[in-house]
């Protein structure tokens, strides 16, 4: 009895896992819908003027310029995976402009050319006039893992988290370079085609399994119990 009642329970509820699965995925699929269509709206507008004190999230996304010097003794490493399947890291680092201090996205490199490559933008001394897309800041989740400060691994853009390690107080929107001018060494990629929307598919595959989990189990009573 005990059995029957186990194991009719873990057929149950690897069933609704599944199902809940599922609409999770379509749930994703919305919102990466919308952050595709909101990312193409950026691109296809004229530039804006970079959001100083700005700590909304209503710029997120748009094509903007920016002046500035870059301090490159503050370089912080984010771990992220490219358009190619690529592990590595993006560079980021604090830009000084009209006496505000914003994070510069510059781009990505690989793991093992972090640290050995003498960068040719690591020289560059002089004010540089850049063009990029604006990023908010990122909210941290529950399972959004920590940063490693002692190796300089990072996760997650955090604004906050990112300034009570560099003490500066910055902009809450970090710019990302889009151009190659200054940084032909590393790799600047940022579109709607380069981020995958594939939540269709997964929501697809749960579903599935979960009617195959279906009707095994209805095989299973019709075999072992409407049968006797």
């Amino acid at each position: 009895m005990i059995k029957n009642f186990i194991f009719h329970s873990l057929f149950l509820i690897a069933l609704a896992f599944l199902v809940l699965l599922g609409f999770w995925q379509l749930h994703r699929l919305e919102w990466k819908t919308n952050l595709l269509s909101l990312i193409e709206d950026g691109q296809t507008e004229g530039y804006v003027d970079f959001p100083f004190n700005i700590i909304d999230e209503n710029f997120s996304y748009k094509k903007t310029t920016l002046s500035g010097k870059i301090d490159h003794s503050k370089e912080l490493h984010f771990f992220n995976i490219n358009s190619y399947g690529q592990s590595g890291y993006n560079i980021i680092v604090p830009m000084l402009t009209n006496d505000k201090t914003v994070y510069i996205d510059l781009g990505w490199t690989s793991f093992a050319d972090i640290n050995s490559r003498e960068f040719e933008f690591r020289s560059l001394k002089s004010e540089l006039d850049l063009r990029g897309i604006l990023i908010y800041s990122k909210k941290r989740r529950a399972f959004s893992p920590q940063p490693d400060t002692d190796k300089n691994n990072w996760y997650l853009m955090n604004i906050e988290e990112m300034d009570q390690y560099t003490k500066l107080n910055s902009e809450k929107y970090i710019f990302r370079v889009l151009q190659q001018e200054y940084y032909s060494d590393l790799l600047n990629e940022f579109t709607a085609i380069n981020i995958p929307n594939n939540h269709l598919q997964y929501a697809i595959t749960w579903f599935a399994l979960a009617f195959s989990i279906a009707c095994m189990y209805v095989i299973y009573i019709y075999k072992n119990i409407l049968k006797r």
